[in-house]
C-alpha cells in the first residue's frame, strides 16, 4: 500500500481517526467549547442532569456507564452538556441564601458567603481536586497498552465531570440535611456533637467512593482503589473527634457567621 506513492496527507486520510489522535487530543479545545455552552441555556438538556443528580444518590455507577457510550460515539468520556454545573451552582446560590437568612447576615456577608460557597469551594477547589486526579491518573494509573497502539488518556474535563458528579450527595448531605438539623447540631452536648461529626465523615467519605467509582469506569486505569484510601483518614478522624470536644457544624458555620451554642 504505502509503495503506490500516495501523498502522505492522502495517507493519513485513510486512516481510521483512532489510529491517530488520543483521547487527550481529542479532548483538547473542548473546554473552551464547554464554557460556550454554559450560557446557551435552550441547548441544555436540564431534565436529563436532575435524572442523574437522583442516580448519584442511589446508584451512581449508572451515571457513570454513560462515559462508556459517549468514548465509543464521540470518542471522548466527559459530558457535552453544562447543564449538571449550571444546576449544581444555582442549588449552591439558594442554600447560601438559606443560611444567610437563617443567621441574619449582612449584605457584605451574603456576597462573601455566595462567592466562596460557588467560586471557591465548587468551582476552584472542584477544579484543583480534578487537575490532581487528572495527573495522577494519567501518571502512576494508566494501563500499559501494546507498544503500536494509541496511548489513551484521562481527559480534564471527565476528570472534573468526576468531582462535580461527587460533589452532589455532599452538597445534600451538608447544605440541606445540615440546615435542616441545625436546630439539634448547635447544642453543645455530646450526641448532636456525634450526629454532626458522623455527617461530615459520611459525607467526604462518600464524595471518595464517588470519584473510586467514577475512575473504575475507567478501563485505561488500574489500581483505582487508591482513590478510596481517603477513606481511612477520615473514619481516624471522625474517631478522635469522639472523643475531643469537637463539633464540626459549629466549626464549620463559625469561619462565615456569629454562631452560639444552643
Amino acid at each position: 500500500f504505502f509503495s503506490r506513492g500516495y501523498p502522505q496527507h492522502t495517507i493519513r486520510k485513510m486512516l481510521p481517526s483512532h489510529t491517530i489522535h488520543s483521547s487527550e487530543r481529542v479532548g483538547q479545545g473542548r473546554v473552551p467549547e464547554y464554557l460556550k455552552r454554559a450560557f446557551r441555556f435552550n441547548l441544555m438538556d436540564f431534565e436529563f442532569a436532575l435524572s442523574q443528580m437522583v442516580q448519584l444518590c442511589f446508584a451512581p455507577q449508572s451515571v457513570f456507564r454513560a462515559s462508556k457510550h459517549r468514548k465509543l460515539t464521540k470518542n471522548h468520556w466527559s459530558r457535552d452538556d453544562p447543564a449538571f454545573v449550571v444546576l449544581q451552582i444555582l442549588f449552591l446560590i439558594c442554600a447560601t441564601l438559606a443560611y444567610v437568612f437563617a443567621f441574619s447576615a449582612s449584605l457584605h456577608q451574603v456576597i462573601k458567603f455566595v462567592i466562596w460557597e460557588v467560586l471557591v469551594h465548587y468551582l476552584l477547589f472542584g477544579m484543583s481536586i480534578a487537575t490532581l486526579t487528572w495527573y495522577l491518573s494519567n501518571k502512576y494509573l494508566l494501563t500499559r497498552g501494546l507498544s503500536h497502539s494509541t496511548r489513551q488518556e484521562v481527559e480534564w474535563l471527565h476528570a472534573f465531570d468526576i468531582h462535580c458528579n461527587a460533589f452532589f450527595p455532599l452538597f445534600l448531605l451538608l447544605y440541606v440535611v445540615q440546615y435542616m438539623l441545625l436546630p439539634i447540631l448547635l447544642t453543645g452536648s455530646f450526641f448532636p456533637r456525634i450526629l454532626a461529626n458522623a455527617l461530615y465523615a459520611i459525607s467526604f467519605a462518600y464524595y471518595f467512593y464517588i470519584t473510586f467509582v467514577g475512575f473504575l469506569e475507567l478501563p485505561i486505569l488500574r489500581n483505582q482503589e487508591y482513590f478510596l484510601y481517603p477513606v481511612g483518614g477520615i473514619v481516624i478522624l471522625f474517631l478522635l473527634s469522639v472523643v475531643f470536644p469537637f463539633n464540626a457544624t459549629i466549626w464549620t458555620l463559625s469561619t462565615y457567621f456569629s454562631v452560639h451554642q444552643l
